[in-house]
């Protein structure tokens, strides 16, 4: 529980426009995951939290952030990685989506997300 808090606090503070409210409902919503990065001492530097849509094979990333004393250390590229690693083993997702606001989308692009997708007629 208190990575999850620290997690928050660095939401929080990388997402300042985001209400806290939101993001401890999310945080603490059995359909959301927290992947979370931690130091070797324990210190939480970063997460995402995503929901996964399993029978649709995707996931929805709701909050990426490191914390800006960890950020442009390849940190945030390794928890991408290993979030994508996991989703595809633990939940069998193949695609991921974000809504991300101006400062992000070179990260996203970065991770291998585009702007534009295209879906499989039914």
């Amino acid at each position: 529980m208190m990575h999850l808090i620290s997690l928050k606090n660095i939401y929080s503070k990388q997402l300042p426009n985001m209400p806290k409210e939101y993001i401890v409902r999310l945080l603490l919503h059995y359909s959301h995951k927290s992947v979370v990065l931690l130091k070797r001492n324990g210190t939480v530097m970063g997460g995402i939290t995503y929901r996964a849509f399993t029978p649709q094979g995707f996931g929805e990333i709701a909050f990426c952030a490191i914390a800006s004393s960890e950020q442009v250390k390849g940190y945030g590229t390794r928890l991408m990685n290993y979030t994508k690693e996991y989703a595809v083993t633990m939940d069998h997702l193949s695609h991921f989506l974000t809504y991300a606001d101006n400062n992000a989308v070179g990260y996203f692009t970065k991770q291998g997300f585009t702007k534009e997708i295209t879906l499989d007629k039914a």
